[in-house]
């Protein structure tokens, strides 16, 4: 019995340590990332930045509370089953929060992959420097990984081919 009263608390532990954990790692890759757009990037910037993406993604994830997969989450959106966690809503969120802040090294931008697309389109927030193109960025994804924030450079993004968002109309 003891034995696996000792394996339960372990198990817990060992879980519950590596959810705490993985914030620190994203903001750790996201803030050496934030780096690399310019050598003249503030760190104090970069870290605040850092610190304020990871810390609004878990409070995105609490709000919206995605489910077991992300397409199946669209589709307990679109039937009515749940209120919120599309692509979009996510990066609408994310931008409108980063938008008006300031911070003189970068600027955010919602972009998106197959346009128009019923099936495909997808949208996402994305981060360059004050001198940067699109191109140059990193995007931030959170619809993609429900554990936590998909973090990549957008030209080394495999999965989609982006482009800059226009008039997206998300309210500011």
């Amino acid at each position: 019995m003891f034995r696996y009263i000792f394996s339960l608390v372990f198990i817990v532990l060992v879980v519950g340590c590596t959810y705490i954990v993985k914030p620190q790692n994203e903001q750790n890759k996201l803030y050496n990332m934030l780096l690399s757009l310019d050598k003249n990037v503030s760190k104090i910037e970069a870290k605040r930045l850092s610190k304020e993406i990871v810390f609004f993604s878990r409070k995105l994830k609490q709000q919206y509370q995605p489910l077991i997969e992300p397409h199946f989450n669209n589709f307990l959106v679109n039937v009515g089953l749940k209120k919120q966690g599309l692509c979009y809503e996510w990066s609408d969120a994310l931008y409108i929060h980063f938008v008006n802040q300031s911070y003189k090294d970068f600027r955010f931008h919602l972009i998106v992959s197959n346009k128009g697309e019923y099936w495909s389109e997808h949208n996402a927030f994305a981060i360059t420097n004050s001198k940067d193109n699109i191109s140059e960025g990193i995007i931030i994804d959170l619809w993609r990984d429900i554990d936590g924030m998909y973090i990549n450079y957008i030209i080394k993004d495999k999965s989609y081919q982006w482009s800059l968002r226009k008039n997206r109309e998300c309210v500011i």
